[in-house]
């Protein structure tokens, strides 16, 4: 296979060429804090046309390109300052003028931030240069930097993405699978971690059908109240129940809550070190074929060789930590099933109480058989989900042990 090629582009970049390479090649890079590049491969001193002298001590922004927008290189030095890497597309512009893609993969060193790009093929590659499009039109138009990348998280907000992060272990995983490389002593490990999202993912799913019943009873107890008050006399048993469910339903919700908070709830804690550790690995391999093709390179120094091994090391490193972190979560959801279920049994004491009730008034239509019915309902299915949440629990916990 060639090393790169050059193809003659039409529509906006009519006026470039778009040099392309294999996605075998990693293309890597160094610099300081200050974005001063320290280190080049071969394969990026190849592919953006400079040498390596020409390289070294120069500013990274050498290879910038004047179409990528502002306010993403905003965020990228907003995010890598505040210690905290960072995946996103970039176009990049060769020492002739012409132009490459990549997905850049950019991490925090010691003395700096380290740097691996890789061939873009997903769709969402796609759809990123649809919007670089247009934050380059609203840029022109007097956007700010901050402005456009304040655009950017909303942009990316309303293609399913939350945030920055999630985005970037979006971009890195689907390049990662497109490009269909994946080192044999890794594989079992990004196999189990993909199992371990689907885990997570299904009990997102019934806490989420959990909380669904929850809203569907909501307004139960405010209904026994409304009985109650109809009744009058006959009913001042059912203001009591009501209240006694109102304040346990209330206790319970609470606690789903713990799992199912979007900032703090357990299960997004678990989705987020998954994400994390399944793209420390897949950065971790990147540097890892990066070290391997710099040892098979006569002009590769001995200290840059080494520097991405040591790298691609401590990101493994992290990534354990990740796991351990996600099967010390999984643990204690089995624990907060098991109060939920507690406090259904307390819920089902309350529910027999009104069918008491409502054996004692047969002869009046009060539409508490109505009512019991859905409290019936509600609390056989949270039950059931609850009992599905405790194994999936478990076996996120029997499979973080394997990675």
């Amino acid at each position: 296979m060639n090393a790169m090629t050059k193809i003659a582009s039409t529509g906006a970049d009519s006026a470039e060429t778009e040099v392309r390479f294999p996605a075998e090649k990693i293309l890597v890079s160094a610099t300081d804090q200050r974005g001063v590049i320290t280190c080049v491969s071969e394969s990026f001193c190849e592919i953006a046309g400079y040498s390596s002298d020409e390289l070294m001590g120069a500013p990274h922004k050498i290879v910038r390109h004047p179409d990528m927008p502002k306010g993403v290189f905003y965020l990228v030095w907003e995010t890598l300052k505040a210690g905290r890497p960072i995946c996103t597309y970039v176009k990049n512009q060769t020492k002739s003028g012409d132009y490459y893609w990549v997905l850049a993969v950019m991490t925090i060193t010691e003395n700096g931030f380290l740097s691996s790009r890789i061939k873009p093929e997903a769709e969402l590659f796609e759809k990123t240069k649809q919007i670089y499009s247009t934050l380059l039109r609203e840029e022109a138009q007097g956007l700010t930097p901050e402005q456009s990348a304040a655009k950017f998280k909303e942009m990316l907000a309303e293609e399913g993405f939350p945030n920055l992060e999630a985005y970037s272990g979006f971009a890195l995983n689907a390049e990662f699978k497109s490009r269909n490389i994946i080192s044999p002593e890794l594989a079992q490990s990004f196999a189990s971690m993909d199992d371990l999202e689907l885990l997570i993912r299904d009990m997102q799913n019934l806490v989420d059908n959990i909380e669904q019943g929850f809203e569907r009873v909501r307004g139960e107890p405010v209904n026994l109240r409304i009985l109650a008050g109809r009744l009058e006399g006959a009913g001042a048993a059912l203001g009591t129940i009501s209240q006694n469910y109102d304040a346990m339903a209330k206790e319970m919700h609470g606690l789903v809550g713990r799992l199912h908070d979007p900032e703090t709830g357990a299960l997004q804690q678990m989705y987020k070190a998954v994400v994390y550790g399944r793209s420390t690995l897949q950065t971790s391999q990147l540097f890892d074929e990066a070290f391997k093709a710099a040892q098979a390179q006569e002009n590769q120094s001995e200290a840059d060789a080494r520097m991405l091994q040591e790298h691609g090391e401590k990101l493994q490193s992290l990534c354990r930590s990740r796991i351990i972190e996600i099967s010390s979560i999984g643990k204690s959801i089995p624990d907060i099933c098991r109060s939920l279920r507690r406090r259904i049994n307390g819920l089902d004491v309350v529910k027999l109480l009104c069918k008491v009730e409502s054996g004692r008034m047969r002869d009046v239509d009060s539409g508490l058989d109505g009512i019991i019915a859905r409290l019936e309902n509600f609390h056989d299915n949270t039950d059931r989900h609850l009992a599905e949440l405790s194994g999936k629990a478990s076996q996120v916990t029997q499979k973080g042990a394997t990675i």
